[in-house]
């Protein structure tokens, strides 16, 4: 392929969050590749699209269609645990960036809180020490799993005996969206969709006897 590629950000689904920019690039493109749920929020826009399963998909496509000017729709921010770092690293031709909303900042507006200092991270398909950085940090932000489930990570709390206020959201931005509060307790003891951002708010009591 000698055209362009765009990684498109497509905010959290909901197409009222979708920035103008991302529409107009999109609507040039002669074709948009996704992964299913992408690509049925993106109804809106009528052009060519095709539905990927896999990463690999996504840069065979590039690579062997004659297209000139392809669009990779990215769910959220496609600079944050986005396909953007694969796509560099196996595409080696002209690649323009689109950003858009992520779900964490979504988030964070929808339950009114700050995430100035917050740390940011992803449970998504990769293992990560989160219980060590929740004692660390007043408020993290994560993205959740079906195996590092929300419930999953306040039974870990709930074992290292972390008292903290527990925020998860499901479905953002969607009619069907949910947003659960409650404490690790409460939140071990429910169960929740497979891809979630679940915001974890330790006790300042808590946070200041581990800084000391």
């Amino acid at each position: 392929m000698n055209g362009k590629v765009f990684i498109v950000g497509i905010g959290p689904g909901n197409k009222e969050y979708v920035l103008p920019k991302a529409v107009s690039i999109m609507e040039q493109s002669d074709v948009i590749l996704g992964f299913q749920r992408a690509v049925e929020s993106l109804k809106f826009i009528d052009k060519h699209k095709i539905l990927v399963k896999k990463l690999e998909d996504i840069t065979d496509i590039i690579k062997h269609s004659e297209y000139e000017k392809i669009s990779v729709a990215a769910s959220g921010d496609p600079l944050y645990y986005g396909i953007t770092e694969y796509l560099k690293k196996n595409y080696r031709g002209n690649i323009e960036i689109v950003p858009g909303i992520s779900s964490f900042q979504y988030m964070m507006a929808k339950i009114k809180l700050s995430w100035q200092g917050a740390f940011l991270g992803s449970l998504h398909g990769r293992r990560e020490d989160f219980c060590n950085i929740v004692k660390e940090n007043h408020i993290s932000v994560w993205f959740t799993d079906s195996i590092h489930s929300p419930d999953y990570m306040c039974r870990v709390l709930e074992r290292e005996s972390i008292e903290a206020k527990v925020y998860v959201g499901e479905n953002l931005s969607y009619e069907d969206e949910k947003i659960t509060v409650g404490n690790v307790e409460e939140i071990r003891s429910k169960k929740f969709a497979g891809l979630s951002v679940v915001v974890i708010e330790k006790r300042e009591s808590s946070y200041d006897t581990h800084k000391r």
